[in-house]
């Protein structure tokens, strides 16, 4: 079994979305800034709640049987720890692939790296990502980035960090899925205030991941599934069971849009393959019969009628690929 718990960092739990305004991105930025210490104390809130949280304790089983099998890579927080649910299976990172595999009929297993506390940061720096091997890695971050108030550049720098070193251990080909923030302002009820601030820094977090997957086509941003529980707080109507599947129901579909690009990447290197050998063949031949014309006659014409000849074949061999 392949499972990583990471250090500490830090994150608050998450519920329904409620509308509100939107704060304008450089004022967020402001906000936030200046607001650090009330982001501290709901950090510091944030630890002692995992402290004490219900997490699950059997055994991770991260197979799923079946024929050609693939593999995913899952790095996140609350949603791959399993915060508020008993068992493995009834986890975010679970529930999702058991929904791949069956939408795609094919064998599954998984990696998870995951700590309730994960940051951005820590994620990207750590020794190893357990990625090796995966087709589509899932990133499930944030949550602690948002209490930690790091800012928008930093986000953005680590995500993109974070894609390089998969690609070094996954290969170039591997597809990243990377899931949008929760609502955590309405996991308690929190001032008016507070809640602003921790919208807006989740809006500006989330935006900096839809920058880095607008600049990579190998990078999918899945929004956090949206409902309503019509104004109630979480410790009313909230369930940590529904959540799970929620999230796992809004992301299975993008993995396997991401699985199946991978699926046309790997096979794209292929047709270049054919391409470059056809090519080859065609070249070789034009200078085997330039070869055989040479002394029949004046070289010079000899020559350029064959590498006219070979242009013509070359560009027939890629137009064909």
């Amino acid at each position: 079994m392949d499972h990583r718990t990471a250090p500490d960092d830090a994150p608050t739990p998450l519920v329904a979305p409620r509308r509100h305004r939107g704060v304008p991105a450089p004022l967020a930025a402001l906000l936030v800034g200046a607001a650090r210490p009330l982001f501290r104390v709901h950090l510091e809130l944030y630890r002692r709640e995992m402290a004490s949280s219900i997490f699950p304790r059997d055994e991770r089983a991260p197979l799923i049987a079946g024929p050609r099998p693939e593999r995913l890579a899952f790095i996140g927080s609350v949603a791959v720890s399993g915060l508020g649910v008993l068992s493995h299976g009834m986890t975010t990172s679970s529930q999702t692939a058991a929904r791949v595999a069956d939408r795609r009929g094919r064998g599954l297993s998984w990696s998870e790296l995951t700590s309730p506390v994960l940051t951005m940061h820590t994620a990207a720096t750590m020794p190893s990502l357990t990625t090796e091997g995966a087709d589509v890695v899932v990133v499930l971050l944030g949550i602690a980035d948002v209490l930690a108030a790091t800012s928008a550049t930093s986000w953005e720098a680590d995500l993109r960090l974070l894609v390089d070193r998969v690609r070094q251990e996954a290969g170039p080909e591997v597809g990243v899925v990377v899931a949008e923030l929760p609502p955590m302002a309405e996991f308690r009820p929190i001032p008016p205030v507070a809640r602003r601030l921790i919208t807006a820094q989740i809006a500006r977090l989330d935006a900096a991941s839809r920058r880095v997957a607008a600049d990579d086509d190998a990078v999918t941003v899945v929004p956090f599934p949206s409902w309503s529980l019509d104004g109630l707080y979480v410790q009313e109507l909230f369930s940590w069971a529904s959540m799970h599947r929620k999230w796992a129901e809004a992301l299975a579909p993008g993995v396997v849009a991401a699985l199946e690009a991978v699926d046309d990447r790997r096979a794209a290197p292929t047709g270049r393959h054919r391409a470059a050998s056809a090519l080859a063949g065609a070249v070789a031949a034009e200078l085997a019969g330039l070869a055989s014309e040479v002394g029949a006659g004046d070289p010079a014409p000899v020559r350029r009628r064959a590498r006219r000849r070979a242009a013509r074949a070359a560009a027939g061999a890629l137009s064909a690929s």
